[in-house]
Order: C-alpha cells, then sequence, then structure tokens
C-alpha cells in the first residue's frame, strides 16, 4: 500500500488523471463563484497545492509548498480528519496568524479531507473566497461527491502500485525478484555511470537449503532463505539492491568502491546467518566498463560457485 511519503502527485506521473483533477476544482470554483479552489497533499515535510483552479483571482499556483507548522486551513482538516467551513475568518482569532487571512486577505474556507485507500490522509479539496460565505448543505454535498471522485482515482493509482510491487517483487522474502532486480539494476547501473559512483555485485547461495528441506520439511527451508533476507538487508544500505534471483540464489548491486567494501558486505551478512547456524557462499565483483549488468552476474556466479567448490 503507498504510504503517504512515497507518492508525490506530480505532472510527470502519467498514472495520475491531472486533467480529470484541474477541471474537477475549475468547476468547482466556478459553481462556487469562488476566487479559488484547490487539491492539496500532505506529507510530513509540508503541505503541496497539486491543483489549483485556473483564475486570475487565485493567488496560489500548483506547486506551492506550505510549512507543516504554518497556520493554515487545509493543516487542521488533515489533523481532524474531518470537513471544515469557516464563514469569516477575518472574525475568527484563531486564523489571525493564517497567511492565507493575513497577507492574501481569503475570509472563507470550505475544505474536506481526501484520504488514501488506507485511511491515511492524501491532503484536502477545498474552495475560498475573499468575502464572507454562507454555503447551503447542498454545496456541501457537491464537495463530497468531488472528493469522492479524487478518492476512486487514488484507489486506482494504490492498486497499480500494489500489482507492480506484486510482479517485481518475491512473496516470501519481499526481496526483488529477478524480474524487478533487472529492472532497477539496469536503471542503477547507468546513473551510476553519469555520476562516476562504483558498484559492485555480490552473488549468493544459500548453503545446504536441499538438505534443511529434507530434514526439517520446506517450512524450514522457507524460514533460512526469509533469515538470509534478512541478514543481506541490515547489511547494506537503504539505496542498495539486493534480489532473490532464483530458489537459494540471491543478488547484492552494492555502491562500493573497492573489493575490500564488498568484502565487508559479505562479511557481515555471513555473520548474521551464523548465528542462526546457516552458511551461504559469496562471489563478489567490481563493475567496471560498458558490460551489461547480465555479464557482471555471470563473473559473480562463476565466482561463487568456485568458492562453494573450494
Amino acid at each position: 500500500m503507498l504510504h503517504p511519503d512515497q507518492w508525490v502527485i506530480e505532472e510527470k506521473d502519467d498514472l495520475v488523471p491531472l486533467d480529470k483533477w484541474q477541471k474537477t476544482v475549475d468547476v468547482m470554483a466556478r459553481i462556487f463563484q469562488a476566487p479559488a479552489g484547490f487539491i492539496v497533499q500532505y506529507r510530513p515535510k509540508g503541505y503541496q497545492v497539486v491543483i489549483a483552479s485556473d483564475q486570475e483571482s487565485n493567488p496560489y499556483p500548483a506547486g506551492v509548498e506550505i510549512t507543516p507548522d504554518t497556520n493554515i486551513f487545509c493543516k487542521k482538516v488533515v489533523q481532524e480528519g474531518h470537513e471544515l467551513y469557516v464563514k469569516n475568518a477575518q472574525a475568527d482569532p484563531t486564523w489571525d496568524t493564517n497567511p492565507e487571512v493575513a497577507d492574501d486577505g481569503f475570509s472563507s474556507y470550505l475544505g474536506l479531507p481526501v484520504q488514501w485507500p488506507s485511511g491515511e490522509p492524501f491532503g484536502t479539496i477545498c474552495v475560498m473566497d475573499f468575502e464572507t460565505t454562507d454555503y447551503r448543505s447542498e454545496y456541501l454535498d457537491l464537495v463530497s461527491e468531488f472528493r469522492d471522485l479524487i478518492e476512486a482515482d487514488l484507489r486506482l493509482l494504490s492498486q497499480y502500485e500494489e500489482i507492480s510491487n506484486l510482479a517485481m517483487t518475491d512473496e516470501l522474502t519481499g526481496l526483488y525478484n529477478r524480474r524487478g532486480f533487472m529492472s532497477v539494476a539496469t536503471h542503477y547501473s547507468v546513473l551510476a555511470k553519469r555520476t562516476g559512483m562504483a558498484l559492485g555485485l555480490l552473488y549468493l547461495d544459500l548453503d545446504d537449503l536441499k538438505g534443511i528441506n529434507d530434514r526439517q520439511g520446506h517450512s524450514s527451508g522457507d524460514q533460512a532463505l526469509k533469515r538470509l533476507a534478512e541478514a543481506i538487508r541490515s547489511s547494506i544500505r537503504e539505496n542498495d539492491i539486493s534480489a532473490r534471483m532464483s530458489g537459494d540464489e540471491f543478488v547484492v548491486l552494492a555502491a562500493a568502491e573497492s573489493q575490500a567494501d564488498l568484502d565487508k558486505i559479505a562479511e557481515r551478512i555471513s555473520q548474521g546467518l551464523m548465528e542462526n547456524q546457516l552458511s551461504v557462499s559469496i562471489g563478489s565483483v567490481m563493475l567496471a566498463g560498458n558490460q551489461a549488468i547480465e555479464y557482471w552476474l555471470e563473473q559473480a556466479d562463476s565466482r561463487m560457485y568456485r568458492e562453494k567448490s573450494g
């Protein structure tokens, strides 16, 4: 499931129907005869205007970011999780420090929370007016309908992300599968070449998996594979890439300046497995030249098998 700070809605995201959202906000502002309407996304670092109604009277364009400690209407909606209708903020001391009121002159605000399918806050949909307002209940119902349209799109976005993760992730260990690794590693290696970052590859094979399955059952074998995955995760950095390539074979593509750096990673993984009375054979190689990632996988795999045979 998508987490609020894991997906930032931007124009480059083809999965997000921003054109539809723009039309929705423009229609909303027109019906309310309001000078400004918005869809605002909440993230831990603050609030960002994703969609702003296309009007000369609107002082906030899409892309504007507001720090999380600022006293704004949308902050209250996100924090309390329900609608907020302020008819005349100019007469309410609560909003004296709100820059939307103090600096830009807004008086009226009507906003509803927008949520991810998980129930976590996405942000708000709202209309604002420089004049005092007195909206009928039907107007609140209308904004609620607009909000439902946005949440329906967020459900589709979240479902797509889940399906994509399933296609690229190993179900047992939670690491990338072969398909996921090849896709991400190819992009990572291209980026490394552009930035001059050195990369190394480790190829790992869990020792005696067949014996564990034969002696203790396949559930114990699955647990051994999970422990190897955990040892890998705890031994590499966040930006390094790890995957289960097949039954008992794993790989790590890591930022490394030298073979010694790779040896340290391998040692940490081996030490982590020893606590569970397991062992692993590891072959490693520093990437160099313009060969594709498949070439380096073969090289590291060959070194791993030499270690295993030796």
